[in-house]
């Protein structure tokens, strides 16, 4: 039978996950797996205690395989308190964490390694007072961290200690979300990859209620007024599904984007639905 954990392996650098969990044993195998098979890749790999000191965390590291102490020795691995990483003076202010990880996936490419690999147990955020609106903004930027595909991400989100009004906006921020009981068919929802040459996005997989809030976050990184007005080229082509919600995202992001942007693979059925969605008049948020 395949475990929760076993569906860690399916993560792939430039994902980004939101893992909702309710129990620490089942967050702490399926983090050790992700960081296990980091570590057997070559990755750097961070990982982000809260629930668990990071002395369990090596110790359960340890029993899977690969020892630790080499790769913490030369910095391939780092096992902190989350707490110590998201609170910059005290408090959480997510452009300073988001900056951060960004300088740590570029330390990790100079030194050699495939790719970055975190982990991240959330709930910190509870107990020190981050906020629904900045714990949201900061998943939700995030997002444009992995869509070089120079990372993965592994959000930690104990349902028992998340009232709905956080986690529901949390998990729809990621582009993929694994609930218990997962297995061996789960894969992400969403894949975004950035594209150089014609600047844009390719995007892959469905886009609904789940995880609408990544899929405008990623659509507005690449065409809003920091992209210095470049034409955005949307391949949509490895779109298989795309719910009302997101269809409204796509028309505002042509409307609002300082430069032109064209969505190349429109299968029929989105053609149509964002025809209705452009004669309806200016597309705000759809819940």
């Amino acid at each position: 039978m395949t475990t929760a954990s076993a569906v860690a392996d399916q993560v792939r650098l430039g994902d980004h996950v939101c893992w909702v969990h309710d129990d620490e044993g089942d967050g702490l195998r399926a983090a050790g797996r992700f960081v296990a098979g980091g570590l057997r890749l070559g990755h750097k790999v961070l990982w982000f205690t809260d629930a668990l000191p990071p002395s369990v965390a090596r110790a359960h590291l340890d029993g899977q395989g690969p020892t630790t102490e080499a790769a913490l020795a030369c910095g391939q691995l780092r096992i902190v308190p989350a707490a110590e990483a998201y609170l910059s003076g005290g408090r959480f202010v997510p452009e300073a964490m988001l900056d951060a990880l960004a300088a740590e996936i570029e330390r990790a490419r100079r030194a050699g390694h495939p790719g970055l690999r975190v982990v991240g147990d959330m709930g910190w955020a509870l107990r020190h007072g981050a906020s629904v609106t900045d714990l949201c903004r900061y998943e939700a930027e995030a997002n444009r961290l992995f869509i070089d595909g120079h990372a993965a991400g592994m959000c930690l989100y104990d349902r028992r200690l998340y009232p709905t009004e956080y986690l529901r906006p949390a998990s729809t921020a990621h582009p993929a979300t694994v609930a218990p009981g997962a297995g061996h068919a789960w894969a992400p929802l969403l894949r975004a990859y950035r594209t150089r040459d014609p600047h844009g996005l390719r995007l892959v997989g469905e886009v609904d209620r789940s995880n609408r809030g990544a899929f405008a976050a990623m659509l507005d990184h690449v065409t809003g007024r920091g992209t210095n007005e470049r034409a955005t080229v949307l391949d949509v082509s490895e779109l298989s599904f795309a719910d009302v919600g997101a269809a409204s995202a796509l028309v505002r992001a042509r409307r609002n984007a300082p430069s032109p942007v064209r969505l190349v693979g429109c299968q029929p059925a989105l053609t149509r639905l964002l025809d209705l969605v452009d004669a309806a008049g200016p597309a705000e948020g759809t819940a």
